[in-house]
């Protein structure tokens, strides 16, 4: 039977919960739970490029979200590759959604206001489970952010711009080899670009933060494109001198763009 069961420690007022799922245990890090009120949530993916870091990456952000906004935050330490390739994580990030959508009472959750982003290869992951939760019918999202996502895992990476601060080709290629195999980088679970027009129709909004210096600059901008085709709402902004992974450091971009954040993510989860 699905369930959880707690093994937390308190760090700036986060809870360490273990969701026991149908594809197995998964960490994740909780912040704002210990609030009674029913308030909405952030679903958060940390970056990595599929085979590296953790929910621990995300925190100052996370906290700041929770802390500014009001909102409880669960960040989700979905499984790696190469051990634990596509869809592995993809089946982990939607069973922990779907965990906390049924048991919306327990953690006080308003499972009408739920919200899903993610960094680099969360934000491919926050895609995906935007695609999967309209697919299946059993929850929504309010909105998604997606920063510096990489959305295209069937275009060679030496195919991509290589602007001084993008990952270089050779590790991002090596990435998406661990991640998946070549038959599956046109599945719009690994490659949301990829997604029929049909399929974006009825998406929640979507903000976009996209790195200058960067490979996937084109492909963030490409995605957009489709989703506004298809009749989402989206937002979106560029920093042209930023590299890939720029919110993760203190400037004045990661400024803008995490006010950014918070401005969108009140606009949907609370407006």
């Amino acid at each position: 039977m699905q369930g959880f069961f707690y093994r937390f420690k308190r760090s700036v007022g986060r809870q360490e919960l273990m969701i026991e799922t149908e594809f197995g245990t998964v960490r994740v890090l909780g912040y704002g739970l210990e609030n009674p009120k029913r308030t909405p949530i952030l679903f958060d993916l940390h970056g990595g490029g599929f085979i590296l870091g953790s929910a621990d990456m995300d925190e100052a952000m996370n906290v700041q979200f929770q802390q500014q906004l009001g909102c409880k935050v669960i960040s989700i330490d979905y499984a790696k590759a190469p051990k634990y390739p596509y869809p592995m994580a993809v089946n982990q990030v939607y069973a922990v959604v779907k965990h906390f959508y049924a048991h919306a009472e327990r953690y006080a959750i308003d499972r009408n206001k739920m919200a899903i982003g993610g960094h680099s290869a969360g934000g491919n992951l926050s895609a995906v489970t935007c695609l999967k939760a309209k697919h299946a019918g059993q929850f929504q999202f309010v909105c998604q952010v997606l920063d510096y996502p990489p959305l295209d895992l069937a275009t060679s990476p030496f195919a991509k711009p290589n602007p001084k601060g993008a990952i270089p080709p050779h590790i991002a290629a090596m990435f998406d080899a661990s991640y998946r195999e070549e038959h599956q980088a046109k599945d719009p679970y690994v490659s949301p670009i990829y997604a029929e027009p049909a399929d974006l129709v009825g998406l929640p909004p979507a903000l976009f933060i996209l790195a200058g210096r960067d490979s996937l600059h084109a492909e963030g901008l490409r995605y957009e494109a489709l989703l506004k085709q298809a009749g989402v709402a989206t937002e979106c902004y560029s920093y042209p001198e930023a590299p890939h992974g720029f919110t993760y450091k203190a400037s004045a971009d990661t400024s803008a763009a995490l006010a950014n954040m918070l401005a969108f993510l009140q606009k949907y989860l609370y407006g």
